[in-house]
């Protein structure tokens, strides 16, 4: 598949980058920072931001799907809100319907009453409240959507042995790494058993 990529320059960017070219794919994605990507073949990167509806129109055209796996550790971020507002319209223009996107698990109907998601609303609020609105934008977007909650994401080797459902409860101890993460968003690419539905992702174990 030629796959548009966003964030790819992130945690779990990267490793989603480099299992899908491991499999196969081709890439198209888009960077500030082009050269944080390494070369490899089948993968083409753009310079540019993704509130630019030209470049993000650039690297979605012709894609079969779009990933995105934007993300900013900061208060005050509104980058995931923002890029759905480019990246949807888009879609919609190049005919690209299979959108995945990582979401935060605590945001939506995932916000369960409890000491775990009121301490994460408390921590970063405003990158749950950034989230929640790239949720809603989504959702009312249009495409075949797939929304990928984690908890909290660590580093470690890919596993790909985890927990996955849209009930799936998860707490501080549900740690799962960004390459197991990574494993799980390429991998509704060749399933529709979750098309528009939120999954949240765990350890194996509890």
């Amino acid at each position: 598949m030629h796959l548009a990529v966003f964030g790819a320059t992130g945690h779990t960017g990267r490793h989603l980058v480099d299992q899908a070219l491991d499999s196969g794919h081709h890439v198209t994605a888009l960077a500030r920072r082009p050269a944080e990507l390494p070369a490899r073949a089948r993968l083409r990167v753009f310079e540019g931001d993704i509130r630019s509806a030209e470049s993000v129109a650039r690297t979605i055209a012709g894609a079969d799907a779009v990933i995105s796996a934007l993300g900013r550790r900061r208060w005050g971020t509104t980058v995931c809100a923002d890029a759905m507002r480019t990246v949807l319209p888009a879609m919609a223009a190049h005919d690209v319907r299979r959108l995945i996107a990582l979401g935060n698990y605590g945001t939506a109907d995932s916000r369960h009453p409890g000491i775990y998601t009121a301490t994460v609303w408390i921590a970063i609020r405003s990158i749950m409240r950034d989230k929640e609105r790239m949720e809603r934008l989504i959702r009312a977007g249009g495409t075949a959507w797939t929304i990928v909650r984690p908890a909290a994401l660590t580093e470690g080797p890919l596993t790909a042995r985890y927990r996955t459902g849209t009930d799936l409860r998860l707490t501080f101890a549900s740690k799962v790494a960004f390459a197991d993460v990574a494993h799980f968003m390429l991998a509704q690419l060749t399933t529709e058993e979750h098309v528009r539905e939120a999954v949240a992702i765990g350890p194996a174990r509890a």
